[in-house]
């Protein structure tokens, strides 16, 4: 058995370290506008080679999103930027693409870098796949509407890579192609600016006054707060993994480029932990309660295994997303000669503070700890730790580099 590839969404450079150091194999981001998270932090072309060496210092993989579909008045910028990545000298390991305008341009400005075909195509049977393949197209994003069956069919034909999403924002559109948006608050999702009103709360109310009108109901769960008619619950794929390997798939791709540091380090390590695991006795398979409970403590919809399993309904109405009760703290960066660690803090903490750490290592589970004292980078003794600064903590428990560190509130 081939282990497929672990590929994690990164927002931001910090997203992006933390996905390699928890064990993702490649990490996907946006440069500028042109991809389907406009919004998020995204990089700048020239962020570029310090992303590349980040990658190849760690042996990782580093794939660029360039998936809307622009318009004529939009096309000329797309390509500019696409000669922008071509006189780098070194150039992403692909490229995540949509319309087939952009495919040309990618072709004529960057021939070297394999082209990856976006979900929001939608390739949903072999054929469109060939068709794709024949275009140059080295690997396809499979539709989330798929089952294991349509998975395994078009990955066993082997006429290009496959990939697939395994934990994450579902939609309720046909893999991400809505209108919905548009026809509402005019913004188009296919250009990178969905303002998501599938997570609206809706009320239901019915129409006509003329007295004796006899107008029939929807059926909903509504309450005081109205309904969320069209939410879909979050994928959560850790229960059925083995049957997704087993497809033949080539790579796991986590949604979540808006998502903070701690989600991306959070789902990466429950799902490396668990391909490993797998890797090393297929047969005994079984996923460990404490990445359940993980997965669980995140921000999140209720959890489904979604099409993949043909489980039905898919629809949150009641709640448009549960909050964690656990924040992030800080991040550590360096390790001094004495043990002391040194922190990224992102919210204020105090030494005796009872905190949870979530290590990079990955044979060792989520564990609480606290710190014996706080000082900054001059050694001089601080009470707390204060947001966006640096500070120095003696700890009795061995931290690594990368190790989030959190506070369940």
């Amino acid at each position: 058995m081939k282990k497929p590839e672990l590929l994690a969404p990164a927002g931001d450079y910090e997203c992006l370290e933390a996905a390699f150091d928890h064990g993702a194999d490649a990490a996907y981001i946006g440069i500028g506008p042109f991809n389907l998270r406009a919004f998020s932090p995204n990089f700048a072309v020239d962020e570029i080679p310090q992303v590349m060496y980040c990658a190849r210092n760690r042996g990782k993989k580093v794939y660029t999103v360039l998936n809307t579909m622009p318009t004529d008045t939009q096309l000329p910028m797309v390509e500019a930027f696409i000669k922008d990545l071509a006189r780098l000298e070194t150039t992403p390991d692909a490229l995540i693409v949509s319309d087939p305008g952009v495919i040309s341009l990618c072709r004529e400005h960057l021939p070297k870098v394999p082209l990856h075909l976006s979900t929001q195509t939608g390739s949903f049977n072999l054929r469109a796949v060939e068709f794709w393949a024949e275009q140059g197209i080295a690997r396809v994003v499979l539709p989330r509407e798929f089952t294991l069956e349509q998975i395994r069919v078009i990955s066993g034909a082997g006429v290009c890579e496959t990939e697939v999403f395994i934990h994450g924002a579902m939609c309720v559109s046909i893999s991400g192609r809505c209108l919905l948006g548009a026809y509402l608050a005019g913004r188009h999702a296919n250009q990178g600016d969905c303002p998501q009103p599938c997570r609206f709360r809706y009320a239901i109310a019915p129409q006509g006054k003329e007295t004796g009108d006899t107008i029939e109901w929807f059926s909903a769960e509504e309450d005081a707060r109205g309904v969320y008619l069209l939410n879909s619950k979050d994928l959560n794929t850790l229960p059925i993994l083995p049957e997704i390997i087993k497809t033949g798939v080539t790579s796991l791709k986590i949604e979540g480029r808006n998502k903070s540091v701690h989600y991306v380090s959070t789902v990466v390590k429950a799902y490396r932990a668990a391909l490993d695991r797998y890797a090393e006795n297929p047969g005994q398979y079984t996923p460990d309660a404490a990445w359940l409970e993980a997965l669980e403590q995140l921000d999140h919809r209720p959890y489904t295994t979604g099409f993949y399993t043909g489980e039905y309904p898919m629809q949150a109405t009641a709640v448009s997303k549960a909050r964690s009760r656990i924040r992030v703290v800080g991040v550590v960066k360096g390790l001094l000669r004495d043990g002391s660690a040194v922190i990224d803090v992102k919210n204020p903490f105090t030494a005796q503070e009872p905190l949870s750490i979530l290590p990079v290592n990955k044979k060792r589970n989520p564990f609480m700890t606290s710190f014996f004292g706080i000082a900054d980078l001059n050694n001089n003794p601080l009470e707390r730790a204060l947001t966006n600064r640096i500070a120095v903590v003696k700890c009795g428990d061995r931290l690594a580099v990368g190790d989030v560190i959190r506070r369940a509130g």
